[in-house]
């Protein structure tokens, strides 16, 4: 699966959605995972202007969770610099009802986190994650998540150094 942030020319129009299909159905749950994650990776690097409520629902576990985190590293003054970086693929998505998504995924993130020119963190992360997915009007939007597999300075998901 692609990780980059879905175009404007991948959005289907309301009229291609007359008869709702799983094929359509993983789409969305697709591009919204791909704006969460890529929103999420926004508020790493700028966490003073992090709308959280545009990728995760309200009050939700994953909701409390990077607000949180963002308000941690506001006060630190905690950013991801542009050394490193997060990579993850799609493994799977699955259908627990129409409205409950649950999206496998492997991400190894070797991001720099700074505070101004001091390194905080640069070690290398590497987990297989479950992603609960509920739907929100016409989108999708994250809810929580579950950690499957992890190790800190080995690469699980294998991607090309």
């Amino acid at each position: 699966m692609t990780t980059d942030a879905p175009s404007a020319s991948d959005v289907l129009s309301p009229d291609s959605m007359l008869e709702p299909s799983v094929d359509v159905d993983k789409k969305d749950v697709i591009d919204a995972f791909n704006f969460a994650m890529h929103s999420r990776i926004a508020c790493g690097r700028d966490p003073y202007h992090c709308d959280v409520q545009s990728f995760a629902r309200v009050h939700s576990p994953l909701f409390v969770e990077i607000a949180e985190l963002m308000k941690i590293r506001q006060s630190a003054n905690i950013v991801a610099s542009k050394r490193g970086s997060l990579r993850y693929r799609i493994e799977a998505v699955e259908f627990r009802t129409t409205d409950i998504a649950i999206v496998t995924t492997c991400i190894t993130d070797d991001t720099v986190l700074v505070d101004g020119e001091i390194i905080f963190d640069d070690s290398l992360f590497s987990v297989q994650t479950k992603w609960t997915m509920a739907r929100s009007g016409q989108t999708w939007l994250w809810e929580s998540a579950q950690a499957l597999h992890w190790d800190v300075e080995e690469d699980l998901c294998r991607f090309a150094a």
